[in-house]
Formats: C-alpha cells, sequence, structure tokens
C-alpha cells in the first residue's frame, strides 16, 4: 500500500501530459519550417554553402595615403604613406569591435627641398668641412584604435562599412641638422680634444651630427567609412576594402587631423 500512492501519482502524472489518442499532428500537417518565400532557393543556397562554407576575415591589413589638415597643414606637414593592420575582436551579426595599429609618416618636404639646394650651393673643400649645416623635418603618428564597427555579413560580392571609436595616438617629430662636407672629414665642437668626424660622404657628403626630436601621446578618435568586394571564390575568399575616413587627435587644446585613404586586403 505504502508503494502504491507513489506509482499511482506518477502514472496519473503521465497519464495528464500525454496528448490524446489522434491529437498528434503529422510532420506533413506542420507548417513548413522558416525557408524564407522560396524554398527552392533556400535549399539551393544551403547546398552553396555546405561546399562553399562562409568564412570570417578577422585580420585586415591596409595601405595607403594621409592627408594632413589643421595645424598639421598650417605646420607644412605634407602627405604621407600609411600602414596599419586591423584586428576583429568581437562580432555578432553586422556589429563587431575592432583594433587597430597604424603608422602615418610625413614631412615638410618644402622645407627639406630648399635645404637640399643650399646642400648643393656649398663650396667643395677637399676633405674637409664646407661651413655650411641644413637641417631636415619629419613628423610620424602611430594611432591606436578601438573601434564599434557596422558591416553586414558579407552575403555575395559587396558588402559595406562604418567604423568609429576612440584613439590614442603616438605623435613623433624629428629636426635633423646634418653637416655639408665634402669626403671624410671633421669638425670642432668648441673643443680641440673633442672634434667630431664628419662622413664618410661623396663628392659632396651630408653627415647629420644634432638630432633634435618631440614626442607627445595625445587623445582622439577615429572613424572609417568604406565599401569592400570579393575578389577571389573558394572556401577563403580574397576581400579588398577601398576605405575613407580621418583620425583626429588634440596636443593640449589644439586638434590635429590626417584624413587616410586605404586600401584595405584579408583572406
Amino acid at each position: 500500500m505504502r508503494s502504491f500512492f507513489p506509482v499511482s501519482l506518477i502514472a496519473l502524472t503521465l497519464a495528464l501530459a500525454a496528448p490524446p489518442a489522434g491529437a498528434s499532428d503529422s510532420i506533413v500537417d506542420r507548417p513548413p519550417m522558416d525557408l524564407g518565400g522560396s524554398q527552392t532557393e533556400t535549399i539551393a543556397r544551403v547546398g552553396q554553402d555546405l561546399l562553399d562554407a562562409p568564412h570570417s576575415n578577422i585580420w585586415w591589413f591596409d595601405a595607403g595615403l594621409t592627408y594632413p589638415m589643421s595645424t598639421l597643414k598650417k605646420s607644412n606637414i605634407d602627405p604621407g604613406l600609411l600602414v596599419r593592420v586591423n584586428h576583429q575582436i568581437y562580432r555578432r551579426d553586422a556589429l563587431g569591435v575592432v583594433g587597430s595599429v597604424g603608422a602615418y609618416f610625413g614631412q615638410d618636404s618644402y622645407f627639406n627641398d630648399q635645404q637640399e639646394a643650399i646642400a648643393n650651393a656649398a663650396p667643395v673643400n677637399v676633405g674637409s668641412y664646407s661651413g655650411v649645416d641644413i637641417q631636415s623635418r619629419y613628423y610620424m603618428a602611430t594611432p591606436a584604435v578601438l573601434a564599434l564597427q557596422i558591416a553586414p555579413v558579407a552575403a555575395g560580392t559587396v558588402s559595406p562599412i562604418i567604423a568609429f571609436g576612440p584613439a590614442v595616438v603616438w605623435e613623433h617629430r624629428a629636426t635633423v641638422t646634418s653637416a655639408v662636407n665634402n669626403g671624410v672629414g671633421e669638425i670642432s665642437l668648441g673643443s680641440l680634444n673633442d672634434p667630431l668626424v664628419i662622413g664618410p660622404g661623396g663628392e659632396q657628403g651630408i653627415s647629420p651630427y644634432a638630432i633634435r626630436t618631440h614626442t607627445s601621446f595625445n587623445l582622439g578618435w577615429d572613424a572609417r567609412v568604406g565599401i569592400g568586394f570579393r575578389m577571389t571564390s573558394g572556401p577563403q575568399p580574397l576581400w579588398m576594402r577601398l576605405l575613407a575616413g580621418g583620425t583626429t587627435y588634440y596636443h593640449h587644446t589644439a586638434p590635429r587631423t590626417l584624413l587616410t585613404f586605404a586600401a584595405s586586403f584579408s583572406r
């Protein structure tokens, strides 16, 4: 009797939970699974995905040009070279988080060209210092960016992209002073016991002897827009993006902006 009540309770529970006879519908009578408007097209798409499975591109490599604006343009920094690497840290549907590190190279080419003209006009003193010094100005910026990326899941051959986020920019400037000499020579720095050897140079050698640098870390932001194209087929196709964007950072309160134009590749 003691075991009768638990067994009866279990049997009653199963009887209530079981559907009545004839109530279970056939899979044929059920509505079709969500296969979209055209089931034939969806089934064909599934077959294509099995043969050519979707591939997620998480590494992108950029190469392009930078164009200085605002205070950088006033400092006569010329358009320069851009190289950048991007890694997609997280993605869910069209949203993602991307980290990137790049390097922008530039210089004051007008000033440098004028200094080279001065060097070419310097007198030639065989085996000694010509008495002429010149300077060269260089610029480099290294931005590290953590951006929110909006990019639809690549389906087909075209994929747009928008990305924006905060940045930390390491800026480095250098002014190099060089002595113009002919061949191997020397120049005194004010001490007769410590001459500076210049050279070796060619017919009109240029030897740097003073390099003054300025380095700063600055906060800013970065934004990019572009469109990607699938270049090849296969399980890991080559993709190319054409990107336009800008990086703005602040040295004290003065904004410094670099427009960027790049081609990006991933596989």
